[in-house]
């Protein structure tokens, strides 16, 4: 589905009409049909909003298949590679963290927003929410490199030095844990801001133990992730 049947479906599964989201996003009826209707899409900043007010995280709302994290499945490394303790929980029955829970974990000190212009990596497998992080980010006055998985980021890394990587978990190719243990070995002193939907217990503690420098939970403010790149 794309996005706009998406917002469509899970509109309906919560039982408010086109006019009631419209008013929690504070925009227009028309502006919801036209989304539903594949005429125009979200601006990107709208993500977040929407994914709260719909209660779907913003993987679904932009093309990563839930069912593969309902039914349990696990992302695996490579064949040559069968790092047990590096891959991602099978158990996606366990219970998601708030941001607070997260926050807990990583012993979280909140620090005002640096107005330091910094090069941040965003590494996601999702086009739209790669656009809505570059935009995020260049609105307070960083360089915004992307990579669509874990080995494109790590590609990247190779002939360029970033201040901090922005990395999601679920991607093909190589999966954001990996890419994560990989990177710090390449660069020990790099910032890995997490930011995922997989935020489980064991997920976080992984993405801890690994050298994350925090772990931001899908659905997020904008706030919140800018926060924690410092």
């Amino acid at each position: 589905m794309n996005i706009g049947e998406v917002i469509k479906c899970r509109r309906q599964k919560r039982g408010i009409t086109q006019a009631e989201l419209a008013a929690l996003l504070n925009i227009t009826p028309q502006a919801v049909s036209r989304w539903e209707m594949g005429i125009s899409y979200p601006d990107i900043a709208m993500i977040p909003k929407i994914s709260e007010a719909l209660w779907v995280t913003a993987d679904e709302l932009l093309g990563v298949d839930p069912t593969k994290v309902n039914r349990g499945q696990e992302l695996k490394l490579p064949e040559s590679e069968p790092l047990d303790t590096e891959r991602i929980s099978k158990d996606y029955t366990e219970v998601s963290l708030s941001q607070n829970q997260v926050d807990d974990i990583f012993q979280y000190v909140p620090v005002p927003i640096s107005g330091e212009s910094k090069k941040v990596l965003v590494v996601d497998d999702a086009d739209f929410m790669r656009m809505m992080l570059e935009d995020i980010l260049m609105k307070h006055g960083h360089t915004v490199l992307q990579a669509r998985n874990g080995q494109e980021g790590l590609d990247i890394l190779e002939r360029e030095k970033v201040d901090v990587c922005v990395l999601d978990i679920v991607m093909p190719v190589m999966h954001g844990i990996e890419a994560l243990r990989r990177m710090k070995e390449m660069q020990p002193d790099l910032k890995v801001v997490m930011l995922s939907a997989l935020s489980q217990e064991s997920n976080v503690r992984k993405a801890l133990h690994l050298g994350a420098a925090a772990f931001v939970a899908k659905p997020f403010q904008a706030e919140t992730l800018m926060e924690r790149i410092g």
